[in-house]
């Protein structure tokens, strides 16, 4: 059985100032001798994650999330079992709105595609289903808990 836990945050500091390539480089390094996969989405200052693995190491690193200083009001959503992973192959997928020559239209396509991601995502669990929610209501600009 895998475990699944996803979580929301409002981000601390600034974009540019969360260091997001070194905590991408960091994390997937970390989480891939962990054998933890997942998905992570930070829009409009939150972000949105959900984590699958050995129980014991998720809940490791969600509590180093949660004492992260670029973490604010970290809320566990949702977690479980499940038979099998719903991100398998996904390891802190990642699209930088911040770069340079990125339109208007591009962002609002990357939007789209989440969207359209959390509308047609395999709902294999309820951890999955609330991590979906929430990528909706990130990319919406909706409030969050």
């Amino acid at each position: 059985m895998i475990y699944k836990l996803t979580y929301e945050s409002d981000a601390c500091v600034p974009f540019e100032k969360l260091g997001v390539d070194a905590i991408l480089a960091s994390a997937r390094d970390h989480n891939k001798i962990l054998n933890i996969t997942g998905c992570l989405v930070y829009h409009n200052g939150a972000f949105v994650q959900i984590l699958e693995g050995e129980k014991e190491e998720v809940h490791k690193l969600f509590k180093s999330i949660e004492k992260d200083p670029r973490h604010a009001n970290v809320r566990l959503v949702s977690e479980e079992y499940d038979k099998k992973r719903s991100f398998s192959n996904w390891n802190m997928a990642y699209f930088d709105t911040s770069l340079e020559g990125l339109s208007k239209s591009d962002i609002e396509n990357f939007e789209r595609n989440l969207l359209m991601l959390a509308e047609f995502s395999d709902r294999l669990s309820t951890t999955v289903n609330m991590f979906w929610l929430n990528v909706r209501k990130v990319m919406l600009n909706l409030k969050l808990a």
